[in-house]
């Protein structure tokens, strides 16, 4: 009876672990603000969606190549007033909040309204890319936002 009471519990031990690691490859793990943005490729790609309020940011990265795996995801305030293209020496602010990605590039956040930027960084030889985003309370809209990575020319 132990024995079968101890394969039981090991089996259900099991589960509990496949199914936890299987739920972290479809969420974005968060990792300390104080991590530094993965600065690779030769350009930086920016979107701005600002025009287009949302209630919550949430949304997928793909590429290059197969899977996302490790795709850095942070988010720095903003205020209208600033520029898309921040000078180096801006580049080092601090986000409110940041995370990586699972294979299915999947990541959300829920912030307060205001403007953000969105930057997703992977390794050497892949472009940063910046999503400029307006939360909105009231907004109706929750759209998810698709980013495509590409590799640096």
């Amino acid at each position: 009876m132990r024995w079968g009471m101890r394969s039981a519990f090991s089996l259900v031990l099991f589960s509990l672990f496949t199914s936890l690691a299987q739920s972290q490859s479809r969420h974005c793990i968060e990792v300390a603000v104080a991590t530094k943005t993965r600065w690779g490729g030769n350009e930086r790609v920016v979107i701005d969606l600002r025009d287009k309020p949302v209630r919550r940011v949430r949304g997928a990265v793909v590429g290059p190549g197969l899977g996302t795996l490790n795709t850095l995801v942070q988010v720095f305030p903003r205020k209208p007033s600033d520029p898309l293209y921040r000078a180096a020496d801006q580049e080092n602010e601090m986000p409110v909040a940041a995370c990586v990605t699972g294979d299915d590039g999947v990541f959300a956040f829920s912030l307060p309204p205001g403007e953000y930027e969105l930057r997703m960084s992977q390794n050497v030889g892949v472009d940063v890319t910046s999503v400029f985003v307006t939360i909105e309370q009231g907004s109706h809209s929750s759209k998810k936002i698709k980013v495509v990575m590409h590799v640096g020319t």
